[in-house]
């Protein structure tokens, strides 16, 4: 049973400021060390740095990992809203006070259920907003009763413009296609390019048979492949942009960067390919990207050349000659790099997505995220005059 103590609660952060927050965002980032989760931590910290926001850090009750099991398993089997509504092992927290905007960033409709620790945020937020960045189509009506948890939200955004119509269908209403993003002041090697000694870099999803050849080069080459060897990674629950760093750092000093369709070869999408997060991490390192072009539209709208991508063939025979082709013409390889880095800076940040959200909402910008946005126009400008240096 739950003591009294976890009954009442505690109270949503205060804040010292002389003008309180006017955001209230909830953060999981305590709860799920996955490091696919990170990159939404990642955005929950420029909206931080650009708005008045009060960050709510979920922390796990006695018992969370159990708890957590259970709730997701009644949820899932019961196929009846009112389960959609136990806490999984999650503090509660009651929120004391007003705020203009509400703003959850979440992974997956498992992680509605962490909203079920929070007391009174519907009635004390006047817009709500969820972004919630993965979620395929052909689940909407399997998901339905989880679906009715975003009724909840004034506004609902996502990437996956393949799920946009099943998604409004269920809540009956439109919902906002948001495309993924980058913390790009993060990534991006400008205004002081590192060497790129990484030759490529693989993080994440991949296709087997490129890999085995990328192994194969990088064991008869002077060749560096840096790749993924555990599946699943977890972090410290405390430090996801060390993580965040670690990725950026890498990625910046690499020439090449696998990037294919969001969950590529998992059954989970059922043929869906969308546009993960890969692709605008390399884009802002100012890397080529290597793999595979989702067949969504909304790819060509955010990636808009014809070579955004650079395709090896399925069963990787080509990539030892895709390599070789770019060695022997640092020119162009140095102007795709620049390319994506430049558009990184002016279309792809988290700021960029804030600003979206901000629109969508009614809210006006405050003038962190101006400031934010003319540095990253700068930032793309200056870089746009460099001289070529292959």
């Amino acid at each position: 049973m739950s003591s009294d103590a976890e009954r009442m609660g505690r109270a949503a952060p205060s804040d010292s400021r002389a003008a309180p927050a006017r955001v209230l965002m909830p953060t999981i980032r305590r709860l799920n060390p996955h490091a696919a989760w990170c990159s939404n931590y990642e955005f929950e910290d420029v909206a931080r740095a650009v708005d008045d926001v009060d960050l709510l850090e979920l922390e796990p009750a006695p018992a969370s990992q159990l708890r957590q099991r259970l709730a997701r398993s009644v949820a899932w089997r019961g196929k009846h809203p009112a389960f959609t509504h136990l806490n999984p092992g999650v503090k509660p927290v009651t929120v004391r006070r007003d705020y203009d905007l509400f703003v959850f960033v979440c992974m997956n409709m498992w992680d509605l259920l962490y909203l079920n620790a929070i007391h009174d945020w519907k009635a004390r937020c006047r817009v709500k907003v969820c972004y919630i960045t993965e979620f395929y189509g052909g689940y909407a009506r399997q998901y339905d009763h989880f679906l009715r948890r975003l009724a909840d939200f004034d506004h609902v955004a996502q990437p996956f413009s393949g799920s946009l119509a099943e998604m409004s269908r269920a809540l009956g209403r439109p919902c906002h296609h948001l495309p993924l993003a980058a913390d790009v002041r993060r990534f991006t090697p400008y205004p002081d390019p590192p060497r790129r000694v990484i030759d490529v870099l693989s993080v994440g999803r991949r296709s087997e048979p490129v890999h085995q050849e990328l192994l194969r080069l990088a064991a008869s080459h002077r060749f560096f492949y840096l790749h993924d060897t555990i599946p699943g990674p977890l972090i410290r629950p405390s430090r996801p942009a060390e993580h965040r760093d670690m990725l950026a750092n890498s990625a910046k000093r690499s020439r090449f960067f696998i990037a294919y369709p969001a969950k590529f070869g998992d059954e989970e999408t059922r043929g869906q390919s969308e546009v993960g997060a890969r692709y605008f991490e390399g884009t802002a390192a100012g890397t080529i990207l290597l793999g595979q072009a989702p067949t969504a539209p909304a790819f060509r709208d955010d990636f808009p050349w014809p070579d955004a991508v650079v395709e090896p063939r399925l069963d990787g025979a080509d990539v030892a000659e895709i390599l070789a082709r770019f060695d022997a013409r640092p020119e162009e390889a140095e102007r795709v790099a620049e390319r994506n880095a430049v558009a990184a800076l002016r279309r792809h940040d988290w700021g960029h997505r804030w600003q979206s959200i901000l629109r969508v909402a009614g809210a006006s910008p405050r003038p962190g995220l101006a400031e934010r946005l003319r540095a990253l126009e700068a930032l793309a400008d200056e870089a746009s005059c460099r001289p070529v240096t292959p």
